[in-house]
C-alpha cells in the first residue's frame, strides 16, 4: 500500500499534474460548460425555437424516444436527462408532431446531482491548478490548451449530441484513474492527510529531510494539526500529527449508537451527516479547502460519491460500472476504530489509545478530526 513514487522530486509531481489532475479538470470543465450551454440556449424556451437556431439539439430532447412518450432503453434523450437534466414533454411533442405542427413545447435543463458532483470536483481543482501555477508546476500554456480543447470540444457536442457518451467516458476513466485506489501520487497525499511523524519515519523517510519536507509543505500544504501534551519531547515529536485544511474541525450534535452515523458540523458544513460526508456525499454548499492536499483529499472522496450513480452512469458505460471506494476497501488492511471519540492527547494513556487508532486513520477507514474548541478528538467511521 506504501508508494514507490519520489515523492521529494519536483518533476514527478508536474507529470501527476499534466496526466491526471489537468485531463480531469478538462473534462470536468467540458461537461460544466455543455450544460451551461444547453440551459443557456434551451431552458424555458420552446423547442421549436431552440431547433430552428440550432436543428442539432432536437436529439438531445428526443432522440432514441417514440410516442407517446417512451424513452427507450439507452436512448440519447434518456442519457441527456438524467445526466445533464435536459427534457420536454414527450407526450405534447408527439402529439403535435402528429397533427404536423411544430413542436411548441417547453424544454427545461435543471441540475442534476451528476452536474452538482462534477461542479465540487472542477471546483477543488480549479484551487488545485491555481496552485500549481503559482508555484510554476503548471504554465499558463498549459490552462490555455485545456481551455481551448473544452471549448471547441462543446461546440462539436452541440453540433452532434451523440458525443456526449464519448465525453461521459473519458471523463470516468479520468476520475477513476486519479483515485487513491489506482493513483500513487493521491495515495501519497491520502496517506498524508492525518500521519503521525511516526508513520512519516516509517513510511516516507524522505520527508524527514527539512528540504523535502518544504516543498512538501508549500505544494500540498502540509502543517502540524495535533501535538500531544505530554512531557518527553521524543514522543511527543513521534506522536505529532500533520494535516491538510481537509476535515480539521467538526462538532457531533447527535451520534446515534445503533448506526455508529455521527450528526453535526465539520469544516463549517452544516446539518451533516459525517461519516456520509467523508465518504463522499455532497455537502449542502461548496467545500472551503484551498490547500492543494485538502482538495485533492477531498477530490477522492467526491469521485466516490460520483460512482454511486451507477444506474446513470451504465447509460454510458459498457460493462459494469466500477465502484472506486470499494476497490479502496479491498485494498486496505487495517481494522476498523475502536472508539469514536477520544480525550485530545495530554497523557501517555490517551496516546496510547490514540496509537490503536491511527491505522485505520492512515487507509482512511477513519478520519482523525478535533473537536471545536480542542478538548477532544473524534474518530469517524467511513466504513
Amino acid at each position: 500500500m506504501v508508494v514507490s513514487i519520489r515523492y521529494w522530486d519536483r518533476e514527478p509531481w508536474i507529470g501527476y499534474l499534466r496526466n491526471d489532475v489537468l485531463p480531469l479538470f478538462e473534462s470536468t470543465l467540458t461537461v460544466l460548460g455543455l450544460w451551461r450551454e444547453l440551459r443557456e440556449v434551451a431552458h424555458g424556451r420552446l423547442l421549436s425555437d431552440v431547433v430552428k437556431g440550432i436543428p442539432s439539439l432536437e436529439l438531445v430532447f428526443v432522440g432514441g424516444t417514440s410516442p407517446p412518450d417512451r424513452y427507450e432503453e439507452g436512448s440519447l434523450a434518456l442519457i441527456y436527462k438524467y445526466l445533464l437534466g435536459t427534457s420536454i414533454k414527450l407526450r405534447e411533442y408527439y402529439f403535435l408532431k402528429q397533427h404536423g405542427k411544430e413542436p411548441k413545447t417547453p424544454c427545461t435543463a435543471e441540475r442534476t446531482r451528476v452536474v452538482d458532483y462534477i461542479d465540487h470536483i472542477h471546483t477543488l481543482l480549479e484551487r488545485v491548478v491555481a496552485r500549481a501555477l503559482e508555484l510554476g508546476l503548471l504554465t499558463q500554456d498549459d490552462i490555455q490548451k485545456i481551455q481551448e480543447s473544452s471549448v471547441e470540444t462543446i461546440r462539436e457536442t452541440i453540433a452532434r449530441p451523440e458525443r456526449i457518451s464519448e465525453i461521459f467516458v473519458e471523463l470516468l476513466n479520468r476520475a477513476l484513474g486519479i483515485t487513491v485506489a489506482y493513483n500513487e501520487y493521491t495515495r501519497f497525499v491520502w496517506h498524508l492527510r492525518k500521519i503521525p511523524k511516526k508513520y512519516i519515519a516509517e513510511l516516507y523517510p524522505e520527508l524527514l529531510k527539512p528540504e523535502v519536507f518544504e516543498f512538501v509543505q508549500r505544494f500540498l500544504g502540509l502543517s502540524e494539526y495535533i501535538v500531544p501534551q505530554v512531557e518527553d519531547p521524543e514522543i511527543r515529536d513521534l506522536y505529532t500529527i500533520y494535516s491538510f485544511d481537509h476535515a480539521t474541525e467538526a462538532l457531533v450534535y447527535y451520534h446515534d449508537r445503533t448506526t455508529g452515523l455521527a450528526h453535526g458540523r465539520i469544516d463549517g458544513l452544516d446539518g451533516i451527516v459525517i461519516g456520509e460526508y467523508l465518504a463522499g456525499k455532497l455537502p449542502p454548499s461548496h467545500e472551503l479547502y484551498k490547500t492543494v492536499g485538502g482538495c485533492l483529499c477531498r477530490v477522492n472522496e467526491l469521485i466516490w460519491g460520483l460512482f454511486r450513480f451507477g444506474d446513470y452512469l451504465r447509460l454510458v458505460a459498457t460493462g459494469e460500472v466500477p465502484d472506486p471506494l470499494e476497490e479502496w476497501k479491498k485494498m486496505v488492511k487495517s481494522g476498523p476504530p475502536t472508539l469514536w471519540k477520544l480525550n485530545y492527547p495530554s497523557s501517555y494513556e490517551d496516546l496510547s489509545i490514540l496509537d490503536e487508532q491511527l491505522p485505520a486513520v492512515l487507509t482512511g477507514r477513519a478520519e482523525l478530526v478535533v473537536e471545536v474548541g480542542g478538548r477532544a478528538l473524534y474518530v469517524f467511521r467511513r466504513w
